[in-house]
This record gives C-alpha cells, structure tokens and sequence, in this order.
C-alpha cells in the first residue's frame, strides 16, 4: 500500500523468511558456521534453538542455500507426525521409491539411499523445523535414524530447529539417548539495539528504499524496547509505523508516530509483558517477576517494624505492671533500670524509642543492642 508513496520496490517488513532481506547478525553468523561445520564433519545431531521470531527458519534456509553440490537435503516443516510418518515424509523429500508402506521397508530404503551417497563422496541432511512440535515418539525415531551408520561415519545428518521449550523437551527420560547424542548446539539470542537499528537499515536497503524513508534516533529506542530484538516483531512495528507515516503524509519515522505504533501493539496484546520493565532483554528480566514481590513486602514489613515494636513494648512493660513479663524483655531489672536514669536527671522512658530520642542506648535500657 505504502511503497509507491515511499520509493520502495517492494515491502521491505513482510515477514515470510526470504534469504534476500536476511540481515547477519554476529549470532546469526555463529549459528550459520556451527551448524555447516556440524553437516559438513558428519556429527549426526545439530540442534538450533531461540525464541519465536528470531530467525531460525530463515536460518534453515540460508544453509540450504550454501551447502553445496554432492549434499542431498530434506526439509521438514511444522512436524505434526506420527513416528512412521515422519519416516515416510523423510523419504519423500530425499525422492526414495518404496515397495511396500512399512516402516521396515522405509528404513531399509533411506539405509541403501544412505550408503549409496557416502560411497559416492556426497552427504544428506535432514531439517527439522518446529521440532518441539515432535512427540516423543516421532524423536525416538530420529534417534533410530542416526544408527545408520559406517564404522567411520554418520550417513545422515539431523538437524533440529525450535522453540526453548524443545530443550527442555529433550530432558525428558525417555529421550536421554537422544539427547546424549547431540554434539552440536547452539541458543540463537534477539539482536541488540545497535543490531537492530542495521537490522532496519539493512532490509531498508534491500528493497531500494534508502533515503527515502528515515527512523529518527527518537524511534529508534521505542522501537528495540518494545519488540526486544526480536527480528519478527521488528517487522510487525515497522510495517505499522510505514502505514501511520503514509496516512499522516510523513516520510520520516519519528517518536511521535513510534509511540503510537507501541500503543497500538500493547492493545492488541502483540507485545510481552516484560517490555513493561526498562531492562527489558537483560539477564534480570527472568527473576523480575520474583524481585518485584519481595521486595515490595521487605519493604512493607520495614516501614511497619517500628509500629509493630512499640505496641509490643507499651502493653508488655507499661500495661500490666508484671514484672516477670517485663523481664522477658529487659533482662535488667526496673530497680536497676530506674536509679541508672534517674541519676542522669532524667524521667524513665515509656519504651525503646522514647529512650533512642533521649540518646540513650538501649543497651542501657535492655542489657542487649538490637
């Protein structure tokens, strides 16, 4: 709608993972080279993780594009299969023909496949996108799937691709063995703020829009704070604040409309309730939401301490004029207490505090400091 108005040869923020806007970050480069070092020295296991919307599917795609000739590949998307399913799509993308529709004849099919690439010099590798989506089962069958194997080599390469939840998912029990067998991982973080102003330019650029379109350095901020770096909402806000720039007939991005695009994502819920917090992507945003309680009612009792103390004292040592409840409290006697203060010329103070704005010290009233 907006990219005649701006000089745009196309959208520069739709979020479909094109390799052409891919921006390289430091971590998205790391986890490009760790996992074709994996493929290429035959690991069998790689595992790459991160949040929703930081990049990993346009990571998957980027490899698929630089592995080179000699690698047969398979890429499974959004794996909602049974065990043998899973087996039979794995089959299907690498071309094999199957005589009979078991899972013996599928394996025994992908293991000739196999050993007919590695004899031939060439390699295969499996893509599993949104592999926390896999059940436990439909895992244990890709731990099954690196048995294929030489004495010297893995035949198939598996690479796994998901959510955090996926790691914890490999934790389980019954997926120990598969878990032990993954040599290569990696945890793909959202960009910082530096990252995600280049992030900005960089798909700006791709799609022949700079200088055409500015984010002012007030934007900017706003910006990082409410989507936290992650590449996918980046492009939520931005396409946002293109649209509300072409309403209002601006070309300049700046705080004003920024604001109103982040207002506009909290009502709908697209935002996190942790960009709320001003250290929003930092280390202390996991335990927030158990420092905030605690030390609102550490504070609370802290204030309420001294109320608390002096009704105790009134009622315990001027009320009922027992002096074994009295000694409880003052190990030293009132006989003692009483003559030591007034031989000062002073009146014996109703309770501690009394005596602290006398500037005199409890020691000398209770036998012991607070």
């Amino acid at each position: 709608m907006y990219e005649k108005y701006f000089y745009l040869n196309e959208n520069p923020f739709h979020i479909t993972p094109d390799p052409r806007f891919f921006y390289l970050s430091r971590k998205h480069q790391e986890a490009i080279d760790l996992l074709l070092y994996g493929i290429k020295e035959r690991k069998g296991f790689l595992l790459l993780t991160g949040e929703v919307g930081t990049g990993k599917t346009t990571i998957s795609r980027v490899i698929l594009d630089r592995l080179k000739g000699g690698v047969d590949t398979a890429l499974i998307l959004n794996p909602v299969f049974s065990a043998f399913d899973l087996l039979r799509t794995i089959n299907e993308d690498f071309g094999i023909k199957v005589r009979l529709d078991s899972t013996k004849d599928h394996l025994d099919a992908l293991n000739a496949f196999l050993i007919e690439r590695a004899y031939a010099g060439g390699n295969a590798v499996v893509i599993i996108d949104e592999a926390q989506n896999l059940t436990p089962k439909a895992l244990e069958m890709v731990r099954l799937l690196s048995n294929l194997e030489t004495e010297k080599m893995k035949l198939l390469q598996i690479v796994l691709i998901g959510q955090p939840e996926l790691r914890e998912k490999l934790k389980l029990p019954e997926l120990r063995q598969l878990n032990q067998r993954i040599l290569v991982r990696y945890h793909l973080d959202p960009l910082g703020q530096d990252e995600t102003v280049e992030y900005i330019h960089t798909r700006l650029t791709v799609a022949g829009g700079l200088g055409s379109v500015r984010f002012t350095t007030r934007a900017m901020p706003v910006i990082y704070q409410t989507c936290e770096g992650i590449p996918r909402m980046i492009n939520t806000f931005c396409n946002k604040a293109l649209t509300a720039a072409y309403v209002a007939g601006k070309r300049i991005i700046d705080g004003e409309i920024a604001r109103r695009v982040k207002d506009e994502m909290d009502r709908e819920g697209a935002t996190r309730k942790e960009s709320e917090f001003p250290w929003a992507g930092s280390g202390l945003l996991r335990y927030a939401r158990y420092l905030i309680p605690s030390s609102v009612f550490l504070i609370a009792l802290l204030l309420s301490a001294p109320f608390v103390l002096d009704y105790s004292t009134r009622h315990t040592v001027a009320g009922s004029g027992d002096e074994a409840a009295y000694s409880t409290l003052n190990p030293v006697s009132p006989e003692k207490s009483v003559p030591f203060l007034a031989s000062a010329g002073m009146e014996p103070p109703s309770n501690v505090f009394e005596a602290a704005r006398r500037n005199v010290k409890v020691k000398d009233l209770t036998g012991r400091m607070p």
